[in-house]
């Protein structure tokens, strides 16, 4: 798979060389990646399982970033934008844990981190020279992850998670060029799971999570 998504970034920016009318330029941006999380089979082998469903219904965003460069190929009426963008995904997870004596429940925080490097391959249109739409797979290559975990005291509250070296997902949207500056906006939704399974305490669970989010963009074109 990794290997099939490199081929495919290298022919998509191959394709910009020999052209003659295309734009580049670099970029920045926002987003609020969201990790779902579902499919999860084993439930009522776990002691914990009301505890681990209340887990798996509070995931929140976190506002994060992404940098890196793009070019747009003109051709027959449309564009073809190839990107390559580092990203720092983040997605805080909140979960009840039992924190006292008096078996008080208390929410505890979690934090998942994502470092890849997300290729976007768009195809657009252009309408009256400055609003375009556009859409595309993605394809996402890890470099590290992390799950960062707060006030967890109880042995079934240690999280840990198996993520795929490379997926691929969907990204849509719109933009507005003005001079050299372009600005997207943008939905990404995940065509398969990013783990193969999640572990809470000494229980795998087969689980299906997807990253997705709404990013927005400036870039500076050259």
């Amino acid at each position: 798979m990794k290997k099939v998504i490199l081929s495919i970034v290298l022919l998509s920016f191959g394709l910009v060389v020999p052209a003659q009318s295309f734009d580049w330029g670099v970029k920045v941006n926002v987003g609020t990646p969201n990790l779902k999380i579902d499919d999860i089979k084993n439930l009522e082998e776990n002691q914990n399982a009301e505890n681990v469903a209340q887990l798996l219904e509070n995931t929140d965003a976190v506002l994060t970033y992404q940098l890196g460069i793009y070019a747009r190929l003109k051709l027959a009426g449309i564009y073809i934008q190839p990107e390559a963008m580092f990203s720092n995904s983040k997605t805080e997870i909140k979960f009840l844990d039992i924190m006292d004596e008096n078996q008080e429940l208390n929410d505890v925080i979690g934090e998942v981190k994502l470092n890849k490097v997300d290729v976007p391959v768009l195809i657009g249109k252009r309408f009256l020279k400055i609003f375009r739409v556009n859409a595309g797979p993605v394809f996402s290559l890890l470099l590290s992850q992390d799950i960062d975990q707060v006030s967890a005291q109880e042995t079934w509250s240690e999280i840990d998670a198996n993520y795929k070296n490379a997926t691929v997902g969907l990204q849509y949207g719109v933009g507005l060029d003005i001079s050299m500056v372009s600005v997207d906006l943008r939905v990404e939704k995940g065509f398969q799971s990013i783990s193969e399974d999640l572990t809470i305490g000494e229980t795998t669970f087969a689980a299906d999570q997807r990253l997705e989010q709404i990013m927005l963009s400036v870039g500076i074109k050259f």
